[in-house]
């Protein structure tokens, strides 16, 4: 039985690659450096940081993510924070969901199923994240929006799946998590006894069962048909 999904956010229902676009163009009118060097640097950093993350590096998220990448860049600190800053209302932000994320969100909530935004953090809050999909008009499909800064907790941990379920009340074996990373969405997911459904834009087929509580698909817009067979 199916009763709620959780949504990844960034390369799941907001394009991160853009978004680090319009901060290095920020950055660049800061501090004078050339756009696609800080944006090259910027991905590289990206990168890095994930892994970095999982290890547990950052004890601190956001303060200590932005020193991780403010050395990265060769930036300060409060440039960075400030770049992220000036972005919020760029134009450009409003067009950060990809195509299939409102028609998926809608079906979805249309469906019965209770909705839920799960994300990490890195060198910006969750209220932050939670403001862009709100410009991206992504927010009020969500019962529950969850940031890992906010809450203390973060995917792939099992304690983040089981503190959405509870807050949406349902059990966790009812609970379907969408997201992008094999490590923090789908096997976070699967591990803590949820069900999982990976996304892969770059996939050449539509939709592949991975096992008996997981799918991957190549977009959101195969999810309503996922969920149904999930269920």
């Amino acid at each position: 039985m199916v009763e709620a999904v959780s949504f990844d956010i960034w390369g799941t229902l907001l394009d991160l690659n853009r978004y680090y676009a319009v901060v290095a163009r920020k950055l660049s009118a800061i501090s004078g450096r050339p756009v696609e060097e800080l944006y090259r640097l910027t991905l590289e950093a990206y990168r890095e940081a994930l892994r970095a993350r999982l290890e547990g590096s950052f004890r601190r998220i956001v303060v200590d993510s932005a020193e991780f990448f403010s050395a990265k860049l060769g930036v300060q600190v409060e440039d960075l924070f400030t770049a992220v800053v000036a972005s919020i209302e760029d134009p450009e932000v409003a067009e950060l969901a990809y195509p299939d994320a409102a028609e998926a969100l809608e079906t979805v909530r249309s469906s019965g199923y209770r909705v839920a935004a799960l994300g990490n953090v890195m060198f910006w809050p969750g209220m932050v994240t939670r403001y862009m999909l709100h410009r991206c008009g992504l927010l009020r499909y969500f019962h529950l929006t969850v940031f890992s800064d906010e809450v203390g907790l973060h995917k792939p941990s099992r304690e983040v799946f089981e503190y959405v379920a509870q807050k949406l009340g349902v059990e966790l074996s009812s609970l379907v998590h969408v997201g992008d990373s094999v490590e923090n969405d789908l096997a976070g997911a699967v591990v803590a006894g949820a069900k999982a459904v990976l996304v892969s834009r770059e996939v050449p087929i539509a939709k592949l069962r991975l096992g008996r509580g997981a799918y991957l698909v190549s977009s959101l817009r195969h999810l309503p048909e996922v969920l149904r067979e999930l269920t």
